[in-house]
Formats: C-alpha cells, structure tokens, sequence
C-alpha cells in the first residue's frame, strides 16, 4: 500500500513538474554586432545591443535586429510543446549590406536638381554637352529627343546578396530664356536580391547614389557652365 501510495505520489510530481516546465515564460538574452544594433519584439523598438526578451508560455515572439549599413536579421522564439525551446542566449551578428559600402549619402538623390546653361551657349551646345556626359555614365538612353529637351536614360543597377539597386537619369527643359534644364538622378532599391530593374512596384527610393557616380551632378553643371 505504500509502495502504491510512492509511485501515485511520483507520477504526479512528474506531470506537475512538467506542466510547471511547459508553462512558465521563458527569458532569452538576444545580444548583437554591431552593438548599436536596434533590437525589435514583435514590430517594436525594445532595446539596443543587448536584451532580454520574454517568451510567454504557449506563444511565439519575433525579435529582428536592425542597423544603418547592415543586413537585418529576424528570429522567431516560440515557448510551445512540441517545439524546440528557444537557447537561453543568442548572439546575432548582421553582415555589413553591400549597398550602402559602395554608395555614398547624397541630399540630391531623387530630386530635381536645375542646371543652369551659360548664357552665349546654344541649345545645340548645351543639349550635346548633357548627351554627352550623361553618356559617359550610362551606356543606353531610352529616349533622347533634343526638340522637346527630354532625356532619359534606361535603368541600371547592381544586385547584392540581399538587395537590388536600380539608377537612372531624366532631364527635361524648363526654360528658353534663360536657357534652363531638370536632372534628376533617379536611385532605388528593393530589399531583395535579383530584383528585375523594371520592377517597378518593388523599388523604393533610396537616398545614396553608387561611390562612381558621386560628383556626377558637378560635372554637368561645370561643363554647361563653361
């Protein structure tokens, strides 16, 4: 009989222990590189660098990590049966994003920028000039029509290992007396990589021009100028 009484009295210690262990919040030390990284739960701004992240029992939380020139990363910690428990402590490390390492900030990225034409030169002159050195960046004009002052150039771009980048350039006359044109350098990205450059719906903009086009804008100007 107290045999019987034991093994009764150790079974229900066994499921009590377990139901406690299955239903209790569980706490993860999420620690990341760069450690100025910002650290989100579930779609908000938590922390920075380091923080501990509860996971209530029978529910799931998302934590992504984020910094200005890397590649985000997000986890999903679930504390549920039959699912394997989140570590106590997670390192996260983002790896440095590619498109912001080969662009530089530009404050005239996606903007109308007016480019003023030196008052003797021609609208020849000056439309050979801007044909020119836009050509000597961009390969392919997709259109290019002198007498309405419209250019602009096919897209190009450069695919990174989780993003895309798409560039083009239009420029269009605003004005015949002063002689007087728009550029606008166009910069976008998608977030994803292999992004076909005429997905339009999938770009954003994006306010860094690629490292060998910064100065671009000076140039034009100086030559129409000169």
């Amino acid at each position: 009989m107290i045999k019987k009484s034991i093994a009764q009295f150790s079974l229900f210690l066994t499921i009590f222990c377990f139901a406690f262990k299955t239903n209790y919040a569980q706490k993860i030390t999420v620690t990341t590189n760069p450690q100025s990284a910002r650290i989100y739960v579930n779609g908000v701004k938590m922390g920075a660098g380091s923080l501990v992240v509860t996971v209530p029992s029978n529910q799931c939380v998302t934590v992504q990590v984020a910094e200005d020139g890397f590649l985000s990363e997000e986890r999903t910690y679930c504390k549920k049966r039959g699912v394997t428990p989140p570590p106590k402590n997670d390192y996260i490390q983002l790896d440095v994003d590619e498109s912001f390492t080969s662009s530089v900030q530009s404050e005239f990225a996606n903007i109308d920028i007016t480019l003023d034409v030196r008052k003797d030169k021609t609208k020849a002159e000056a439309w050979k000039t801007i044909v020119a050195t836009i050509l000597g960046k961009f390969d392919v004009l997709e259109m290019n029509d002198e007498k309405s002052g419209y250019l602009r150039t096919n897209w190009i771009g450069v695919t990174y290992k989780r993003n895309t980048l798409r560039m083009r350039v239009i420029v269009k006359q605003t004005g015949d007396e002063p002689l007087q044109y728009k550029m606008k350098f166009i910069t976008e990205i998608s977030n994803r990589s292999g992004t076909p450059f005429t997905a339009d719906e999938q770009f954003q903009p994006f306010g860094r021009v690629l490292k060998k086009y910064d100065g671009f804008l000076d140039e034009m100007q100086t030559k129409l100028k000169n």
